[in-house]
């Protein structure tokens, strides 16, 4: 996505980063026991150095601005450590909401992430919807921190 402003691309700086977690941890990581916390700024850090794959954190800039931001990361789900990796931290900030940057955000970590594993993975409490549009199968239905959550992966399982 690049026109008219727009473009997404990995998080360019410290401060950029920075910013990502603020927005991590007000949406999710203070709801969530200090482990995940500590593992969420480990992965936007490392997200920074240029020969790192995974973690890796996306942003979508509109004239130079952040509106949102996704990420590829190993771990996600403190319950499923053997899945992975995973989609997560998708958030665009709420003046930029229903324009479709939510769904180009996901559609470039999901091509990024293509050429990285065969599978990716994602939770949601309440986007399933979206996410099959993209072409995600639900894998289950679970609880996570209190909540209904619907784990899905990417891409679907053939049918047989």
């Amino acid at each position: 996505m690049n026109a008219d402003g727009v473009e997404i691309s990995a998080l360019k700086d410290a401060a950029e980063a920075a910013l990502a977690g603020q927005w991590v941890y007000q949406e999710w990581a203070r709801f969530e026991v200090p482990a995940v916390w500590e593992q969420n700024k480990a992965d936007i850090a490392r997200s920074l150095e240029p020969d790192v794959t995974v973690p890796k954190f996306f942003a979508c800039r509109i004239g130079g601005r952040l509106a949102g931001i996704a990420s590829v990361v190993p771990r996600d789900l403190p319950t499923c450590p053997e899945l992975g990796p995973w989609l997560a931290n998708v958030l665009v900030l709420p003046p930029w909401r229903r324009r479709g940057i939510g769904r180009a955000l996901v559609r470039h970590v999901m091509d990024y992430s293509g050429a990285l594993a065969p599978t990716l993975y994602l939770y949601t409490f309440d986007q399933v919807d979206l996410y099959q549009h993209l072409g995600w199968e639900v894998l289950r239905r679970d609880q996570y921190a209190g909540r209904a959550i619907t784990i899905m992966r990417y891409p679907a399982a053939p049918r047989p």
